[in-house]
């Protein structure tokens, strides 16, 4: 027999830095309809306060959770996308909006006070430049003549071949030092091209590291800049990408050329999509020790701590499973109407068929019932 495990509900909200309250919603209230109540009020209590409405939840639940709440009225409602099966409200006090207003003059001035420097800087770049072009025509052809007799007058007739490298050594130096605040120029058109085009001409948000990108964030690539774009809200972020990052990596997704969505957090080594793994790839595990710290990992994050007792063999795969691997063994969590279990996967599975996709770092999803 099927055991039925315990739903995992475990959600921490971000600090803020106004004021809020949370809601959290079972998911089995939220099936049975039982939840239809409360979501309608807290629409109807948003819409007359003015508050915003942060919910996190499945991505299914989406449509259905906001029609819900505006069934109570027209609230703001920004949605987010959860792992638990469960929704959480949080109500946010948009009166401090008021105070951000004049923070965000400041920060508009400032941003076109470095707008301004940026044009100045390239406008000194195009300057040296221009300045360095007319030298090579203007000087070349005219110098060579009184240049060549004086090398020539005290030497041998023969170094009057060698005159024309002499001459040309000069103008090959400007070329050379031009290159550098040429990147530097190309660099600043890049930033201004992005942020155009992505958030309406205003500047980046300044430097966001590899470790600190999130899931849905889309990362843009034109030449040797990286930009992230993140939507907070209604709010549309860029920053640019410090340090490096391997596009090939199973954490981030194609969208198009040159542009990449992040599915999953970053850390450590990590592994690379399939089309760029080598070997045909499997995943050989089993069920862990009682006492193995990887069981003990594996059952807190995905089975509040309780106990995984069943198994499950690779040709016993579902459509809809989500396995979760580590260090040896590997979870798959089932769903079966309204309830969530938990097995042990044990055997080999070829992580390359057809049947089976990866869905991030050590994630992966099966998409039909047969596999092998």
């Amino acid at each position: 027999m099927l055991r039925k495990l315990v739903l995992v509900t475990a959600l921490a909200a971000a600090p803020m830095a106004f004021a809020q309250q949370n809601v959290d919603i079972s998911g089995a209230n939220y099936s049975s309809g039982k939840a239809d109540a409360t979501l309608a009020a807290l629409g109807r209590k948003a819409a007359a306060s003015g508050n915003r409405l942060v919910i996190t939840a499945p991505p299914q639940w989406h449509s259905a959770i906001a029609a819900k709440v505006r069934a109570g009225g027209a609230a703001d409602v920004v949605m987010r996308d959860g792992f638990y099966e469960n929704v959480l409200v949080r109500i946010e006090d948009k009166s401090t909006e008021l105070a951000k207003t004049e923070a965000e003059k400041k920060a508009a001035k400032a941003e076109a006070e470095r707008a301004r420097a940026r044009d100045e800087a390239k406008q000194a770049a195009a300057a040296r430049t221009a300045a360095a072009k007319p030298a090579v025509p203007s000087r070349g052809p005219a110098a060579r003549q009184p240049v060549v007799p004086a090398a020539v007058a005290p030497a041998a007739p023969a170094p009057v071949a060698k005159a024309p490298p002499v001459a040309a050594a000069p103008v090959a130096a400007p070329i050379a030092t031009a290159a550098p605040a040429q990147s530097g120029a190309d660099v600043d058109a890049i930033h201004v091209r992005l942020e155009q085009s992505l958030i309406g001409g205003r500047s980046a948000e300044g430097s966001i590291a590899v470790s600190a990108l999130q899931s849905g964030d889309t990362i843009h690539v034109d030449g040797p800049v990286r930009a992230v774009f993140r939507r907070e809200g209604i709010r549309p972020l860029l920053y640019w990408l410090d340090g490096d990052l391997d596009l090939r990596r199973s954490e981030l997704k194609v969208l198009a050329e040159n542009r990449y969505q992040v599915v999953s957090l970053i850390r450590g080594e990590g592994s690379l999509r399939r089309e760029f793994s080598e070997g045909a790839a499997s995943l050989d595990v089993r069920e862990p020790a009682a006492d193995s710290p990887v069981r003990a990992a594996l059952e807190k994050n995905l089975n509040e701590g309780h106990t995984i007792s069943e198994t499950l063999a690779p040709d016993k795969l579902r459509n809809g499973d989500i396995i979760y691997s580590n260090g040896g063994a590997a979870v798959v969590v089932r769903r079966q109407g309204r309830e969530l279990y938990r097995y042990w996967l044990e055997g080999s599975l070829d992580l390359h068929q057809t049947g089976v996709q990866a869905d991030g770092a050590n994630k992966y999803k099966v998409l039909n019932d047969i596999v092998h």
